[in-house]
Formats: C-alpha cells, sequence, structure tokens
C-alpha cells in the first residue's frame, strides 16, 4: 500500500541531541520521523561525525517515530528496500541527503554544546493507545486480563518516558532546550490514503511540547521535542476501530490525528513542566553496543534462533485494521486463524508458522542473504535510566521482559535502575518481534517475527549479556570488523534540471469546502517554481502572513505558527512545465476567518519572495 508522496505536511524531521558529562563520556541520541533506522545509515553518520565529535559508533543511536508516511528505500539489506515502498531497492542520493542532515544536526549540537542541567521521569498516561492484537497478547503466560469492551485499552504500556534538559543562556540563566521522550503507540493514526509525506500524530506531539515551552519560557533557542516510539509492536492509536478490514477503504482523517496527537503533547508538556524540580547539573553517561550476525550467531544463554529468516503467510494481507487491497480476503493470509498456521512439524525454529508461499518456494523469490542479519544490540544509560535501542518492532509483553532482564542484571550488581524502556525500530529494521506465546497464535506480528519463535527471549538474552559485560567491564564497544554492503540501487529522487523561467503565480487563492466530516476546509494556490531538483526542500517555503495595524507580519494563531513547518500548511508538486519549471500547490487547512492573509513563497537563488493576492 505504498503510496508516491505528491508534497509534505507536517514536515519529517531528525531531532538531534547531545549530552556529555565532563567525565569522558558523551553521546547523540537522534530522533527521527523515519519509518525506521537503519544501520547502513547509522554506520555512514557515525564515521562522518566521529573526527570532530569523538562520538564511537556505540554512543549514537538513531531512533524513529516509525512514520508510515515518511520516504524509506535506505536500508541496509533488499529484503526491505524492496517491500517497503512503491519503488524497490535503495536510492542513493536520499540516503546521501540523510547522512548529511543528520551528520550536521549532531555536529551543530556539538559545537552549540552548554552548560546543562538534566532529569529523567516517566508518567503512565491512558486513553492514547490500544492493543491491536488483544487475542496474541492475552495468550502470553501471567497475563491476567478478562476480554471485556475495555480491554483493548487496558492491555497497553501506558509509560511515557523523558529526558528533559535546561542549559545555560548567554546571561547565566537555565533554561529549557530539549526533551527526549517516548510512547508505545504505532504512528498509524493517518491511512494508507494519505497523499503527502507527514510525521503522522508525532508530529502534533513534538510541536505541541516545542511552541507551548518556548512561549511560556521565552527561550533564546528553538526547543526541541524528540518524541520516539518505544515497544509498539502491538500498539495502535486510540482513535476508532475500524475493524479487521481493509482501512484503505477509509477516509484520511488529519483532525481525530491531530485532536490526538495535541492530547498526548499536552501530557508530555505537562511531564516536562513537572520535571524542572528535578532538574541537577549531575549528569552520569554510558554506553555499551556490540554488533552481532545473527545468523551466525544464533545462539544467546542456550536460546537459538533460525539461521534463516522467513515471513510467514499474515504479513500479505497486513496488520490489522491495515489491510492490504484483495489479500485480505484470501482466509490462509488472515492473521490468528486456523489456515495462517501449521498444524504438522511445529518443533522447528519458525514452530507453527506457515510460511508465505510455501517453505521451499520463499527462498526462490526471497534469497536468505537479502533479509537483514547485523544487529548493533545498545545500551544507553542517562543517571538513573537505561534505554535499549532494538531494530525490531517490539511488543509490550516482549518489551517488558526484555526491560526486567536488564534491571535485574543492574540490581544484582547493586545499581538498580528507576527507568528502563526499550526504543523500537532503532539504528536498523527487523520486522517485529513477538513473546514465544505471541507468536503461536500467528497473527501478523507473530508472521513478521523473521528469526522464529525464540527471537525474544534470545534479544533478551543477548541484552543482557551486555549490560552484564557492561557493568562487569567498563565500557563496550564492539563493531563489527568490516562494514560492506551489497546492495541493488534505484533512483526515484528529480533528475537535476536547468530552471530557466520565472515564478509567477498560477491561480489566485481560493477557499475549498469540506465534502466530509473527516475532511478540513482549506484555501489553497498555485504558482510555478523551479524544479523538484532544485526547490530545497528541507528550507521553508511557504508561510501565511496577516496585516496588523497597516503592516504585513508572519500569522501565528494560539501559538501556532502558519508556515509549512507547522501543522496546516501543505506544500504539493502538481506538474512539471517547460523550460525546466514546475506547478505548485500550498494549501492552508482551518483557516482563520476575519483577517486579510496571503501567502509567502520564500525565495530561491535567483528566484524573490513571491506574495500572493490579498485574501480574508
Amino acid at each position: 500500500m505504498a503510496n508516491r508522496g505528491q508534497g509534505f505536511r507536517t514536515r519529517i524531521k531528525a531531532r538531534i541531541i547531545y549530552l556529555n558529562d565532563g567525565q569522558g563520556d558523551a553521546m547523540a541520541i537522534v530522533q527521527t520521523d523515519l519509518t525506521a533506522g537503519s544501520l547502513l545509515l547509522h554506520h555512514q553518520v557515525a564515521s562522518l561525525v566521529a573526527e570532530e565529535t569523538g562520538l564511537a559508533p556505540g554512543n549514537i543511536a538513531i531512533t524513529a517515530s516509525h512514520s508510515h508516511s515518511a520516504p524509506v528505500n535506505f536500508f541496509d539489506n533488499d529484503f526491505y528496500n524492496k517491500h517497503m515502498s512503491s519503488g524497490k531497492w535503495l536510492e542513493e542520493k536520499f540516503l546521501a541527503f540523510t547522512v548529511e542532515r543528520i551528520s550536521a544536526g549532531i555536529k551543530q549540537a556539538y559545537r552549540e554544546r552548554r552548560p546543562a542541567k538534566i532529569a529523567t521521569g516517566k508518567q503512565d498516561i491512558y486513553g492514547f493507545q490500544r492493543n491491536r492484537s488483544l487475542t496474541a497478547y492475552l495468550a502470553n503466560e501471567g497475563v491476567e486480563l478478562e476480554r471485556t469492551d475495555d480491554a483493548h485499552f487496558t492491555a497497553v504500556d501506558p509509560a511515557l518516558h523523558m529526558v528533559r534538559i535546561d542549559v545555560q543562556d548567554d546571561n547565566g540563566t537555565f533554561k529549557p532546550l530539549a526533551a527526549f521522550s517516548s510512547f508505545s503507540i504505532h504512528a498509524t493514526a493517518l491511512t494508507p490514503k494519505v497523499q503527502v509525506y507527514n510525521a503522522d500524530l508525532f508530529a502534533y506531539v513534538q510541536k505541541s511540547l516545542e511552541w507551548q515551552v518556548q512561549q511560556q519560557q521565552d527561550t533564546p533557542w528553538p526547543v526541541v521535542h524528540a518524541f520516539a516510539t518505544a515497544n509498539q509492536g502491538d500498539m495502535a492509536p486510540a482513535l476508532p476501530d475500524k475493524g479487521n478490514n481493509n482501512i484503505s477503504q477509509h477516509p484520511v482523517d488529519w483532525p481525530a490525528a491531530k485532536a490526538l496527537g495535541k492530547r498526548l503533547g499536552a501530557e508530555a508538556t505537562a511531564l516536562f513542566n513537572h520535571l524542572e524540580s528535578e532538574l541537577s547539573p549531575d549528569l552520569t553517561l554510558a554506553s555499551a553496543a556490540r554488533e552481532l550476525n545473527i545468523r551466525d550467531t544464533n545462539e544467546a544463554q542456550g536460546i537459538a534462533i533460525c539461521t534463516d529468516a522467513a515471513v510467514g503467510s499474515p504479513v500479505a494481507a497486513g496488520a490489522y485494521e491495515r489491510r492490504t487491497p484483495w489479500l485480505t480476503l484470501v482466509p490462509l493470509l488472515h492473521g490468528g486463524n486456523v489456515f495462517a498456521r501449521r498444524w504438522l512439524l511445529t518443533n522447528g525454529c519458525q514452530g507453527n508458522k506457515s510460511q508465505l508461499g510455501g517453505a521451499w518456494l520463499q527462498p526462490l523469490l526471497e534469497p536468505k542473504d537479502s533479509f537483514p542479519n547485523t544487529v548493533m544490540f545498545q545500551l544507553l544509560r542517562i543517571n538513573d535510566m537505561a534505554i535499549l535501542p532494538l531494530p525490531f518492532e517490539v511488543t509490550i509483553e516482549a518489551g517488558r521482559r526484555m526491560r526486567n532482564a536488564v534491571a535485574e542484571v543492574f540490581t544484582a550488581h547493586g545499581e538498580a535502575l528507576q527507568y528502563t524502556w526499550v526504543a523500537s525500530n532503532a539504528n536498523g529494521y527487523f520486522g517485529y518481534t513477538t513473546t514465544p506465546e505471541e507468536y503461536a497464535t500467528q497473527h501478523y506480528e507473530g508472521g513478521h517475527t523473521l528469526y522464529g519463535k525464540n527471537s525474544s527471549p534470545y534479544l533478551s538474552a543477548q541484552l543482557s549479556t551486555l549490560a552484564e559485560d557492561f557493568l562487569r567491564q567498563g565500557k563496550v564497544h564492539e563493531m563489527a570488523p568490516t562494514w560492506e554492503y551489497t546492495l541493488k540501487t534505484n533512483q526515484f529522487l528529480p533528475v537535476p534540471q536547468n530552471s530557466t523561467h520565472q515564478r509567477q503565480w498560477l491561480t489566485q487563492p481560493h477557499k475549498v469546502a469540506p465534502k466530509r466530516s473527516t475532511d478540513e476546509a482549506y484555501v489553497a494556490v498555485r504558482w510555478q517554481d523551479v524544479a523538484p531538483s532544485n526547490i530545497g526542500w528541507h528550507e521553508r517555503l511557504v508561510s501565511v502572513e496577516t496585516k496588523v495595524t497597516g503592516d504585513w507580519q508572519p500569522l501565528v494563531v494560539n501559538g501556532e505558527p502558519i508556515h509549512d513547518d507547522g501543522y496546516d500548511i501543505e506544500v504539493r508538486f502538481v506538474r512539471a512545465h517547460k523550460q525546466g519549471m514546475g506547478e505548485y500547490e500550498a494549501r492552508w487547512y482551518n483557516p482563520v476567518q476575519g483577517g486579510e492573509y496571503r501567502f509567502v513563497i520564500s525565495p530561491r537563488p535567483g528566484h524573490p519572495t513571491l506574495h500572493s493576492s490579498v485574501f480574508h
């Protein structure tokens, strides 16, 4: 169901926090609005920043919000470069662009570092997510929960974790700079029919805190809220249940995503404000990392996983609520039913997984070497908090067992942790990992657990071993001896063109009324500009100004700036024009009535600012 993006709304960001304890330990935590991390991306970023910052690869974590409306084609393996996009294979230019932006961000954070105070904390909140795979969850040993109407909303991980960072301004006063936080929720508030790149509900969580704190505290810098996903494998947003059907038939509901995201943003802001009294200049940092090819090293503490990956039949039909058109009608592909499981010869490492296409045919269509195989097991310690980045979508019970295993190691060494949590989709992507009990039900999540029924126990064993070695030895940074990838490539970004004509307006601003309750009213305008390859998409492009006492000023509504780095401005590429130019459309959703407004198109090299005609 992957689409080609026609434009963007709620920009895709990388938010970077650099920490240095002054005792020789430092780390860079990167949160991205991408679908997942990439080990190839991580390696290239680490290589580019090492000389200036001194950061080792294990000091860098690249996490993701897991937006399903973000570009991909930058993974370290052919399998996901093939199957997570409408176009196959690695896009080298997109990889290079992403590496450059994240590397530049880490270097900027390093150069602009200031004396800091820090606080860690957690708040349990309910009503924001629900368990989309309840039957599998209830199969877990030790779970005591009755199947009631509200069980989906209680079978969740309610923990909102946060690290707050304040830094010293030029006058010696400490003011808020950033927060790194996490919550167990899928970024699937917006359906597969969405036509533009976006950060899903995470954009509203991030910006709500950023704008509110910056205004309240009058900070001399933009506040950064890096909001990552935790163990979210079976956690859906708490929006109306559209059922086990083809969600592509349902309209995109931006208002619902915005409302839920802003509510969650308010909770994050409340926790941020609560942590003000906990701020301290004391900072203890530590990191440990171990890269392993899990096909070659497939056993840990006596627990073995498969040496070859396999995809289960339920993966083809899609997850609950996000069914693949037409394939969802095939009973064999519906997760959890009797057809999706194998009932004979189930003692192998893949258990009762019914392999998509059959155990003999699948390797011919999907070679074993095309799957991801190398995991960077990582542990980041910030004072009394331990973060465990993993390249898997971890279900909540699997994540609970993993963090408990690591916490128990710390406790045994007399260093009890206050907070421990798993960051899913970090530093790569391997699909899902479920508990053995969940795996046996063979819902979508179990079918997408590539390396078999023991995947989560194996990951727990590797993480606890890493924690043990770290506590006994001190630093543990064990990378693979070489980083080499052989990948198929393709090109999707626009071919550079020579834009020889001038910018000009093609239409006047005009209002478009909503057709359905899930639609938003908007004002649209079209203009001619340079070709997509020359537009500079990562720079501010479209904004709205309002007339105040005779002067034009940037429009801000209830603390929300109305430009394309906010909530409600969308930019689309419509078509190519002659002379290397392109036609574009800007939309201002949820326009405010009663003022004088105009669209502003920011300048580009050789092309001055454009101001539209006035509208009301």
